[in-house]
């Protein structure tokens, strides 16, 4: 059984050692520090995995102690949706690197970006305003708005999240 007393006990100056948390359905949450894993364990919120519990590679040695690389919620959690780093990259991967006027697939040097509500008459620089778009287009369309310059977009654009984010990077 854990006891809190004996691991405190053990000091570590810079001891950097992450614990991978995993949800009541064993999908992962996020890497916490040995300490709070400590913690969800002794407080009977969280338990050890038990397919790997005879390797030792599966345990991080702190003096004489040892605690599981990996640990399971035993109630399942709600995950909040996190958003996504807002970036010129990760816009041209939402698209598929297609420009989102004409279709053209694009490499990621002739691809520009395009305010769907133009920027000349404050639209703002986000998710829902910003699709990826080839020079040509970019240039028909200029300061309009997609009906204003007789143009048509393929896919309305959206704010990624993780569970629909298509590989963008975070």
């Amino acid at each position: 059984m854990w006891n809190i007393t004996n691991v405190i006990e053990y000091k570590s100056k810079g001891f950097m050692t992450q614990v991978l948390l995993l949800n009541k359905d064993s999908k992962p949450i996020q890497y916490t520090s040995w300490r709070r894993a400590v913690v969800l364990l002794i407080k009977g919120k969280a338990e050890e995995i038990q397919e790997n519990i005879e390797q030792l590679e599966s345990y991080i040695k702190l003096g004489e102690y040892y605690i599981p690389k990996c640990i399971k919620l035993k109630e399942q959690m709600a995950i909040p949706n996190k958003e996504l780093p807002f970036s010129r990259h990760n816009i041209f991967k939402r698209d598929n690197y297609t420009c989102q006027y004409c279709g053209k697939h694009l490499e990621d040097g002739e691809l520009t970006l395009d305010h769907v509500y133009p920027k000349s008459r404050l639209g703002p620089d986000i998710w829902e305003n910003l699709v990826t778009c080839c020079k040509e287009c970019n240039q028909k369309k200029a300061d309009k708005t997609p009906k204003e310059a007789h143009m048509k977009l393929l896919k309305r654009p959206i704010r990624p999240t993780f569970e629909n984010d298509m590989g963008l990077t975070a």
